[in-house]
């Protein structure tokens, strides 16, 4: 027989206030942890390849402050043993260890009768919520420490790594120098009653939708912190599961309810190095995510509140795709303050204005990926950034000033600025002219760019002839089905459409559209450009249905990739409403 445990919760005798205990982010990465580890011990294969990289640190004498700096120069001076070493840390990177150990593996609820981890700890504890045996893990600490009100509610799925959740946890208390013993998390694995859960589940009961969703409505209203998870980066599993996308959406619908949104340190750092790489393939990895959110799709575990949840996301909150757009927006909005964060701190280590070749990529390779979300005042800052560093280093009239002065100018001609958008082109032709020649890709790029610039002012036979040259040299040197060629041959249709030339500006909107599916597929940012410039030429020509039908298939794009409030959004619902009263009129 075993004794039944009963925790005084006496100075917490409100149902609320049970309902609101937070498990201390310290207790979470240690006692936790603890737990963890005696039940699921690193894998052999973890502490055989620990050894040998413990062993390879010794050897070689790569202890201590000066570790880093040392392995380093080892490249140059021993590069068998660089190599050797960066093989063990590959491979010590790919064992298993207790961190990887997820929630479902720590707690299986589908094994009625073997407790884990969580339902353990409260097995012969008397809940204080309703005096029965088995109590959440929460309700069965004691001591400052280890809990307290909770100041966060984590949004997370059970599929996520215990270690990316302790990382996660950690990190924003350093980031924001809290004390992790003072700070108390909400997180539903060890707040809830998982033996309440289990024992529903034998009577082959779930918990009432409405009665969940009060409860879970009522955590948020009283926490009023909801610190949301993604992970990974590439395809967050975050977001196929309906419970925390709904979590999310109903976290930014209230007021005053702060929402914070992170990710495990080691996703965070492949993104940010993936900007470094190439910016534009990262951009459409990040476009992918942005618009990944599909509640309709997504996952639950109870098939019931799948249900629930959708009729609430269809009857009450504006539809499906509004829903999705408010998640991709939030989303959108954490990624702009990772990547703004990051250039901040590799400007830090740099002295003003002295060149620093990693730190002047990365925010060029920013600027465009600031430049492709509509962010122009984000882009030209980065872009100003590189250009001082290039103009001390290089001068003026280096070849390496191109890039810069080419990228300020498309932000200027967007911004409206047009006279000195051409003023940096100019600069940037002179330049590769003098270098590359007249025919060369570099010179048809800058030509290409100079013209939009040219038809934005009207001067449209300027920019056909500006245009035409470009389109010579690109087909010549690119290929007629390269999408450099599309752009130009877009770029052309605009002007045709502009002189009221539409049968052969849709020839060219069509060349283009033939090139976009296979390079970008059906939802990209450019193909809602091409369909709303479709759609406009189509306007002119008195076709309105196949013009709405153009529009129709551009808005949720763009709601979706570039958010509800973007610029080029707006125009297009517009555009939209406008065409509708043209039509009922007809």
């Amino acid at each position: 027989k075993t004794d039944l445990v009963v925790i005084d919760h006496s100075t917490r005798s409100k149902k609320e206030d049970l309902d609101l205990l937070g498990v201390s982010v310290h207790h979470v990465a240690n006692t936790f942890m603890y737990l963890v580890r005696a039940k699921h011990p690193d894998s052999a294969e973890l502490i055989d390849a620990q050894r040998k990289y413990n062993e390879a640190l010794e050897k070689y004498d790569l202890i201590g402050e000066e570790a880093e700096i040392k392995f380093i120069e080892l490249e140059t001076q021993d590069n068998e043993a660089f190599e050797y070493i960066s093989g063990l840390i590959a491979d010590l990177e790919t064992k298993p260890g207790s961190e990887d150990t997820t929630i479902y593996q720590i707690e299986d609820l589908r094994d009625h009768d073997t407790n884990g981890i969580i339902r353990e700890k409260g097995k012969d504890t008397i809940c204080p919520i309703d005096g029965e045996k088995g109590a959440a893990y929460v309700h069965t600490l004691q001591g400052d420490d280890h809990v307290g009100p909770a100041s966060i509610m984590i949004s997370y799925t059970w599929g996520y790594s215990i270690g990316d959740i302790v990382d996660v946890l950690t990190n924003y208390c350093t980031s924001n120098g809290l004390n992790p013993k003072k700070v108390y998390v909400w997180i539903c694995c060890l707040c809830n009653n998982q033996h309440r859960v289990v024992e529903m589940k034998k009577r082959k009961e779930d918990i009432p939708f409405e009665e969940f969703h009060k409860v879970f409505h009522g955590r948020v209203t009283g926490i009023r912190h909801v610190l949301a998870m993604m992970s990974p980066w590439t395809k967050p599993e975050y977001l196929t599961r309906v419970w925390c996308i709904f979590e999310l959406f109903t976290a930014s619908m209230m007021e005053d309810c702060k929402i914070t949104i992170e990710m495990p340190e080691r996703e965070r750092e492949d993104f940010l190095e993936g900007l470094d790489e190439d910016a534009l393939i990262h951009a459409d990895k990040l476009f992918s995510v942005l618009s990944s959110t599909d509640v309709e799709s997504a996952e639950a575990s109870v098939l019931s509140d799948r249900e629930n949840i959708l009729s609430i996301v269809k009857n009450e909150t504006g539809g499906c795709d509004q829903f999705n757009t408010t998640i991709n927006g939030l989303v959108r909005t954490w990624v702009m303050r990772l990547i703004k964060d990051a250039a901040r701190s590799r400007l830090d280590d740099v002295v003003d204005g002295e060149y620093d070749e990693d730190c002047a990529i990365f925010h060029q390779c920013v600027g465009i990926l600031f430049q492709r979300l509509g962010e122009l005042e984000s882009a030209m800052e980065m872009y100003q950034v590189e250009l001082k560093m290039k103009v001390k280093k290089f001068g003026s009239d280096h070849l390496r000033m191109t890039y810069p002065l080419n990228n300020i100018a498309i932000v200027l001609k967007n911004q409206g600025k047009y006279e000195e958008a051409l003023e940096y082109y100019t600069k940037a032709l002179i330049i590769n002219e003098k270098k590359y020649g007249r025919e060369s890709v570099e010179v048809a790029t800058t030509l290409n760019n100079m013209g939009i610039v040219y038809r934005l002012q009207g001067e449209y036979d300027k920019a056909i002839d500006i245009y035409n040259r470009a389109l010579v040299i690109r087909e010549e040197k690119l290929g007629p089905d390269h999408i450099k060629t599309a752009h130009t041959h877009m770029n052309i249709a605009i002007v045709l459409d502009n002189q009221e030339m539409y049968d052969e500006a849709m020839e060219k909107y069509n060349t283009v559209l033939s090139i976009y599916k296979k390079e970008y597929g059906h939802h990209s940012v450019e193909m809602a450009r091409l369909l709303n410039n479709m759609a406009r030429n189509l306007v002119m020509q008195g076709k309105y249905e196949d013009a709405m039908e153009n529009y129709q298939l551009s808005l949720p794009i763009q709601e979706k990739l570039l958010g509800m409030d973007n610029q080029d959004t707006v125009n297009t619902r517009n555009n939209i409403a406008i065409l509708k009263e043209e039509m009922q009129t007809k």
